[in-house]
Order: structure tokens, then C-alpha cells, then sequence
């Protein structure tokens, strides 16, 4: 059993977390034979075509398993009779107490190492395979819309300009978590009032940037702090050449719901569907919140829209109006 399992508990255990976090950001845990599989598997994954955002979210799994496992001598190792079980303490010990979409998503890596490593002859047998996934469907959680006033409570009560157009973006123009982390001063365009944005499977897409207090924030935060074209939005304390990392753009927004005094636990990615809802709400147009959340199905649109019986009974006082 390697170090990481007997870590006693206070700042010790802070520091170790802290240690494995940056061994992860620099690929340093790809040294041990676990990790090398773990490399190996993200590759072809790449290969195969799969976005970043799965790439790093299965990282962030597996570079944690081969760091509790470093003194083992490969995936293989885990084929044994205790094998299954070891992953199952695993999964129990990192994320027992997570959400259940966070639950599915970290089995689901583990068992599509296991099965690439069997494709690949690395293991005689997976492991992983007698390991469940949790229950929960498609993995959908319920999510909420927040209305105006409480996102504007949420970007006003920031000190710093950046983070409130950063938060601008999220819940008007519907950036998702990783488009947002990814975003480029320069994919900013207001002159042609224009906002780059990288989507999902690595799809680019120009979308109009109307909002003219946002324009204002945005063309304040980047004149007065000189920004330049090929820095990122956020980044990682002054290494503004640099991305915020995943679990630090979630640390971020985190932050920023506290200095609102709102709730922990409101999700960033529902400022994505207070950007439709109100969008929505304001135009009574489906199509136009499809447009600004960029998806292919409107049907998929149709499950970021909120609509209540307050809703309904408004409508139906409106249709009276009429028949009266």
C-alpha cells in the first residue's frame, strides 16, 4: 500500500492533496507503471477522437489511482481475487460521499481503462468489469434557473472586474465551465462585437456579443489591466498565459458565490440555463435559445428551460385579457 493510504488527517493530508494536484498538472505521476498505462490509455483515447473535456476529466480519475498505487508494477497487478474490491475502496474512498453523476463518471473511467487494457493484452482479465455502475439513469441532475436578480447580485458583489465579466459570460452568454476556462483575450472582438468560442468536441463558433454593459466591463478590465491577445481570461494567479486548471475554475466560482452571500450550492453550469431560461423568458423564442446555447436538438434546449405553473397562470390571465 503506498504512502498516500496512511496520510494522517489535518495539514499533513492538505499538503499531500495539494503535492498530488501539481503531480497531476505536470504529468510527474506518469513515471510510475500505472501511470505510464494511464498515458498510454489517454492517448488513444485522443486518438480516437474523444473531447478534452472527457480527457481531462477521466485524468483526473486514473492519474489519482496510479498515484495511491504507485508501487505496483502495472494495471495487471490489480488482477488478483482482491483486485475488484481494491477498486471498489478505491471509488468509496475518493468520491463515497459525491453526486451521483460524479459517482457514474468516475466508475466509468476505471472500467474503460480496465477494458482498453484488455483490448491491449495488457491485463487477462478486467477487474473492473464486476464493479456496478451507481444507479441514476443517464446521470442528469436537476438543475435551476435563477432569475435576473439574483445573477445580478451574484456578478455585482465582485471585486475584481475580470471576475465579474467572467461571470458575465457564464449566465448571459451561456459559456459552459470549460469553454469559459479556455477563452483567449483575443477570441474577444469588440470591434465587430464578436466572441469566439472553442464548444464541445473542439467546435469553434463565433456568437454575437449584444450586451452592451458586458462590451463595457469587457473593454474596461482590458484596457485598464493592458491585456493581451494570447492570455487567458482566467488563469492561474499571474500566469496569465495559462489556463485555470478544472478543479480551480470550480474553486473560482465558488468563491464568487460566497462573496454574494448565495448558496454553495448553486452549480456553475446552472448559470448556463439562467442564461436560456431568461433569454427565453424575455423573447418567448425556443429557437433563439437554442441558438445561444448552441445545441444541435432543440429538444435537448427544451430541458434548460424552466417553466412554472406561476408561468402558466400568467399566461392563461394574458389569454383571458384577450377573450375578455
Amino acid at each position: 500500500m503506498s504512502a498516500l493510504h496512511v496520510m494522517p488527517l489535518g495539514p499533513t493530508l492538505r499538503v499531500a492533496a495539494r503535492e498530488a494536484e501539481e503531480r497531476i498538472k505536470d504529468k510527474s505521476y506518469r513515471r510510475s507503471p500505472i501511470g505510464r498505462e494511464v498515458g498510454r490509455y489517454l492517448r488513444a483515447l485522443r486518438w480516437s477522437g474523444h473531447p478534452q473535456t472527457t480527457l481531462d476529466s477521466y485524468e483526473g480519475t486514473l492519474a489519482r489511482l496510479a498515484l495511491e498505487h504507485d508501487d505496483y508494477e502495472g494495471l495487471a497487478t490489480f488482477c488478483t481475487p482482491f483486485g475488484t474490491e481494491d477498486l471498489r475502496d478505491f471509488l468509496e474512498r475518493n468520491w463515497g460521499t459525491s453526486a451521483q453523476a460524479t459517482k457514474r463518471q468516475r466508475t466509468s473511467a476505471v472500467r474503460s481503462l480496465f477494458a482498453w487494457a484488455l483490448a491491449e493484452r495488457i491485463v487477462e482479465w478486467s477487474p473492473a468489469a464486476a464493479i456496478r455502475m451507481p444507479r441514476g439513469g443517464s446521470g442528469a441532475e436537476e438543475r435551476v434557473a435563477y432569475p435576473v436578480a439574483v445573477l445580478v447580485q451574484l456578478v455585482s458583489a465582485q471585486d475584481s472586474l475580470r471576475d465579474q465579466c467572467a461571470l458575465q459570460l457564464l449566465c448571459r452568454m451561456a459559456l459552459r465551465k470549460n469553454e469559459l476556462r479556455v477563452l483567449r483575450v483575443g477570441e474577444i472582438d469588440l470591434v465587430r462585437n464578436l466572441i469566439r468560442v472553442h464548444g464541445k468536441g473542439d467546435r469553434r463558433v463565433v456568437m454575437p456579443l449584444e450586451f452592451q454593459t458586458l462590451r463595457q466591463d469587457l473593454y474596461l478590465h482590458i484596457q485598464g489591466e493592458q491585456r493581451r491577445a494570447d492570455e487567458y481570461l482566467l488563469y492561474p494567479r499571474a500566469h496569465k498565459r495559462r489556463p485555470m486548471d478544472h478543479a480551480s475554475t470550480h474553486r473560482w466560482f465558488k468563491r464568487c458565490l460566497e462573496r454574494a452571500g448565495l448558496p454553495s450550492t448553486i452549480k456553475m453550469h446552472e448559470m448556463r440555463h439562467s442564461a436560456a431560461d431568461n433569454l427565453w423568458r424575455g423573447t418567448g423564442n425556443l429557437v433563439l435559445a437554442q441558438e445561444l446555447l448552441r445545441h444541435a436538438d432543440i429538444q435537448t434546449t427544451r430541458g434548460y428551460l424552466h417553466p412554472t405553473r406561476a408561468d402558466l397562470a400568467d399566461a392563461m390571465r394574458r389569454l383571458d385579457e384577450d377573450w375578455s
